[in-house]
C-alpha cells in the first residue's frame, strides 16, 4: 500500500492507494461487493469500486468525508486495485466556487478601496477589504481541516480494503 499526502480539491492523485491481490479481477470485485458491512459501504460497477466509511463510524461527516474511487485491473499474478481518496465531487465544486468567487470579491473590494484611498486614509478604511480578503483563506482552511479529520477514515478504509483483498 502506498500512502501519500492529501491533495486539496482538484489533485486526487496525491492521495493514492494501490493494493495488489492474488485474486483475479472478477473475484476481487466480488469480494469487495460481499465485504460491505455496517461500517464500510460502497458500490461496485463494472471494474470500478467506490468505498466510504459509514456515517455512524466516520470521523468526518457529511459531504466532506473522503471517498475512495478505484479500478481493478488484471495483472499476471492476480489483480491490482488502484485509486485515490477525495471529497464528493459536489463538495469539491462548491468549495472551488467558494474560493474562486470570494477571491474575485476580494479583488473587487481591493480595487474599490485603492480608488477611494487618499492621503488621510487610515487603517480603519482597510478593514472591510481585509475581512473580505479572509474569505478565500477561510475556504482553504475549512478544506484542510476536514481533510485532516478524514485521515482516520482513510486509514480505516485502507485497512479494510487490505483485509478484504487479502493483502
Amino acid at each position: 500500500m502506498a500512502i501519500s499526502l492529501p491533495g486539496l480539491l482538484w489533485m486526487p492523485s496525491r492521495n493514492r492507494l494501490t493494493v495488489n491481490s492474488t485474486l483475479d479481477a472478477e473475484a476481487a470485485l466480488a469480494r469487495l461487493q460481499a465485504g460491505f458491512c455496517d461500517e464500510f459501504r460502497g458500490r461496485v460497477e463494472g471494474n470500478g469500486a467506490k468505498v466510504w466509511r459509514a456515517r455512524d463510524f466516520s470521523h468526518s461527516r457529511g459531504t466532506f468525508a473522503p471517498l475512495f474511487y478505484g479500478v481493478v485491473i488484471p495483472t499476471p499474478t492476480g489483480s491490482r486495485l488502484s485509486g485515490h481518496f477525495q471529497m464528493h465531487p459536489v463538495t469539491r465544486l462548491y468549495t472551488g466556487a467558494w474560493i474562486g468567487l470570494s477571491s474575485l470579491l476580494a479583488l473587487i473590494f481591493l480595487v474599490a478601496a485603492a480608488q477611494r484611498a487618499t492621503l488621510v486614509s487610515t487603517a480603519a478604511d482597510a478593514l472591510p477589504v481585509l475581512l473580505v480578503a479572509l474569505l478565500p483563506l477561510a475556504g482553504l482552511l475549512l478544506v484542510r481541516f476536514q481533510q485532516r479529520k478524514g485521515r482516520a477514515d482513510e486509514a480505516a478504509v485502507r485497512g479494510w480494503i487490505g483485509e478484504v483483498l487479502g493483502s
